[in-house]
């Protein structure tokens, strides 16, 4: 005879059965939708694959991934920029989608070096999938496109996406990207020589790989052009200040019209270096006259287009500096069959990090540093923020600061990897804290500019009150303001209140729905940098925006209601999957 405990667990096994089965149930419905939705939208032409559901990817269904902060794993860096790079430890998908919150439409650079699918054990579901597995390339289509369409909507109308492939699935990536992006958005496929060996092979010795490249929107986007070798020996001079190369051609005029007599009002004295005069005179003595009129001449000394030297008789000569293009301007566009050869291949990937941690085949083919700097060089401005979400182990930050540090520029990068096979903590990170405080294991480096901040995901529940999500996710909205920020987080100022601090700016973040406002906004302004604007993100349960009463208690700051956008964006289901959010479909709440 039963019991009323053996009832009530027999009850409760019951109905964790009905729940297992109404998730395998969504689990089904989802893949089967997003088959037909593919099918639907496909037309005579196009990639079709077996879609193949991960673990990670139901996990939205049921929980909304946020990031929380792990400043033990920060790194200040021996020249620390306010904005720090951030490393994000987690799942890709999961790091993407809450990105979605705090970068779409935000980057402009996105590189990856994907898993390529050799055949030799891709690990996809806690599952290897080797050559012999039916639906290998599936998995690895359905692997990449969830995780490509989040990136393309975190890029700039303006931004790039650089993808590394190899033939085991360029043919594959290269519809999928024309899917995903747009044929029109297409840009290159660049071959990049990037092995070295393989003298075993039995057919062709394949020493290269690709780098495909997509636009976000092709009729806004640029390829910075490169100096060839031949461009830069017409450039021999480096100015320290600028870093920029240049030539030098006297500032007298000559040839045809270069006398006095010819152009009388361009004859005039300008002052030299040590405040004597100097004319525009001939070797011979000859007077001569200047290629500017003396109000232009002014404006060029001032904007530093002119340089003094003394000639053999102790005369000093003024010359104009002819500045070799900068980026942005045509010179000889990148060529498409090829990258060059000086970026380096995977050997000196390796050698690279052998010399940063002082351990060998600690990963298996690391891109150098040199193949990401010259990506850099072709696809970014002064001030451009850079995504990778396939880490590594952590090239493409190293390429940022050894960029910054040599032309002072301020790029920041964002790395996300999980920590498979303990690479994120005993390789990317190590690697990153290496480069930034200058203590390489092999003592023979300087610390190269930017700090990092470390972050790992985290979860929440998904729940049908919105009420509940706002307040569950007001609890991480610190952190997700600093990233969103660029801001180094701060102890909080108290319990309702954290202090922000970016570049040129103080953020005040409170997410408590009781908060004496009044009361924070005077100890946010105690704690506001001279100088700094002010932005404070304050809760509100609203969607509607902040409470009229409450912006009245900041006087002085941009206010920005906290967490309604965030939590729009963290909510937010992928497409396939917006059927049964809609339905009110909950597998808990």
């Amino acid at each position: 005879m039963a019991t009323k405990k053996t009832e009530k667990t027999a009850a409760v096994s019951a109905a964790s059965e009905v729940t297992m089965s109404l998730e395998e149930a969504i689990a089904e419905m989802t893949r089967l939708q997003r088959r037909i939705h593919k099918l639907e939208g496909q037309g005579d032409f196009g990639l079709v694959w077996e879609d193949m559901p991960e673990a990670v990817e139901q996990l939205l269904v049921s929980e909304v991934p946020v990031l929380a902060s792990v400043p033990s794993l920060g790194v200040k860096g021996a020249l620390p920029n306010e904005a720090p790079h951030v490393l994000i430890e987690g799942d890709n998908l999961h790091a993407l989608h809450t990105l979605q919150a705090t970068h779409r439409n935000s980057v402009d650079l996105i590189y990856i070096d994907p898993p390529y699918n050799t055949g030799q054990g891709f690990i996809y579901n806690d599952k290897i999938i080797d050559r012999e597995n039916t639906y290998r390339h599936s998995a690895w289509l359905s692997f990449m496109e969830k995780r490509l369409l989040l990136a393309r909507d975190l890029l700039k109308d303006t931004g790039l996406i650089f993808v590394s492939i190899d033939d085991n699935e360029q043919p594959n990536l290269l519809l999928l990207c024309h899917q995903i992006f747009g044929e029109t958005n297409f840009i290159a496929q660049l071959i990049w020589a990037g092995k070295s060996g393989g003298q075993d092979a039995k057919t062709f010795n394949r020493l290269h790989e690709y780098v495909l490249v997509f636009a976000k929107d092709a009729s806004q986007a640029k390829i910075r052009p490169e100096l060839s070798d031949a461009d830069l020996s017409k450039y021999p001079l480096l100015d320290p200040k600028t870093k920029r190369y240049y030539k030098t051609q006297l500032a007298r005029k000559w040839g045809a019209n270069s006398l006095r007599e010819d152009r009388p009002n361009l004859f005039y004295a300008v002052t030299a270096p040590d405040g004597t005069e100097c004319w525009p005179l001939h070797a011979d003595g000859t007077e001569g006259c200047w290629r500017w009129a003396a109000s232009k001449f002014q404006k060029e000394v001032e904007a530093g287009n002119v340089e003094f030297s003394k000639s053999s008789d102790g005369k000093w000569v003024a010359y104009q500096r002819i500045w070799a293009p900068a980026k942005g301007t045509q010179v000889a566009r990148p060529r498409s069959t090829f990258i060059p050869t000086e970026t380096g291949t995977t050997a000196s990937g390796s050698r690279e990090l052998k010399a940063i941690l002082g351990k060998q085949n600690i990963f298996d083919y690391p891109k150098p540093t040199g193949l990401l700097r010259w990506i850099l060089a072709a696809a970014t401005d002064e001030d451009a923020l850079v995504l990778d979400f396939f880490a590594g182990s952590g090239t493409t930050l190293h390429a940022v600061a050894e960029h910054n540090a040599e032309f002072e520029t301020n790029h920041r990068c964002i790395l996300v990897t999980n920590d498979e096979n303990g690479i994120c903590r005993s390789v990317t990170q190590p690697r990153i804290a290496a480069v930034l405080t200058g203590k390489w294991a092999d003592g023979k480096h300087e610390p190269l500019p930017g700090s990092l901040a470390f972050y790992k995901t985290d979860y929440i529940t998904r729940r049908k009150s919105l009420d509940r999500m706002r307040s569950d996710i007001a609890k991480h909205t610190v952190d997700l303001v600093a990233i969103k920020e660029a801001a180094s987080r701060t102890k909080a100022k108290d319990g309702d209140l954290a202090m922000l601090f970016g570049a040129g700016k103080s953020v005040a973040v409170v997410t408590s729905l009781y908060a004496d406002h009044r009361a924070l906004h005077a100890e946010a302004d105690k704690a506001t940098r001279d100088g700094d604007t002010k932005h404070a993100y304050l809760f509100t349960w609203s969607d509607q925006g902040i409470e009229g009463e409450v912006v009245a208690a900041w006087p002085g700051w941009e206010v920005e209601p906290l967490p309604a956008e965030m939590l729009a964006a963290l909510r937010r289901l992928a497409p396939e999957q917006t059927l049964f959010a809609a339905e009110g479909v909950e597998v808990q709440g």
